[in-house]
């Protein structure tokens, strides 16, 4: 499991269904807060159930993996610039970073460069823990969370002055 395949399972999710893939691709674009709102909803919604189909076949190494690159994306945006931006409580801005995860690594980019960039108040929690969900029903034993790096707001001493 590298980066790269870990952001090409979630662009993937995407691509099937093409007409949230190409709503997702204008807002890349323009940053429409509203069409933004709605693919919120449509990644826990819709995006979801492609995206624990394309987990489930990962074997246990491979799964792993990916929840270490997931808990560590999660942890490079948990930043004080980021938070300013999406706002959110300990637990609301983790499920905000949740979010600019889902949405996919080029949403993620421009997050992570330009924090002004960030929609207020989105939640992506039912996205966010479904990888460790689908991970213990796959294998029958809970994932050991932060075993690598912490997701938890304010974990990342380097994001918060």
């Amino acid at each position: 499991m590298t980066q790269e395949i870990f952001w090409e399972i979630i662009e993937s999710s995407w691509a099937d269904s093409p007409n949230l893939y190409k709503k997702r691709a204008d807002v890349l674009k323009n940053n429409d807060e509203e069409i933004i709102r709605e693919l919120c909803i449509e990644l826990e919604n819709t995006i979801l159930e492609y995206y624990q189909k394309r987990l489930l076949v990962l074997d246990k190494e491979a799964f792993t993996k990916y929840i270490h690159i997931l808990e560590e994306r999660l942890y490079n945006i948990d930043r004080q610039d980021i938070h300013e931006y999406t706002d959110g409580s300990d637990d609301g801005f983790l499920y905000s970073r949740c979010f600019v995860i889902g949405m996919g690594q080029q949403y993620y980019n421009m997050i992570d460069n330009n924090p002004s960039k960030a929609t207020m108040d989105l939640d992506a929690e039912l996205f966010g823990f479904s990888a460790y969900k689908v991970y213990e029903e796959k294998f029958g034993e809970e994932f050991e969370r932060n075993s690598i790096y912490c997701i938890e707001t304010c974990s990342n001493g380097k994001g918060w002055f």
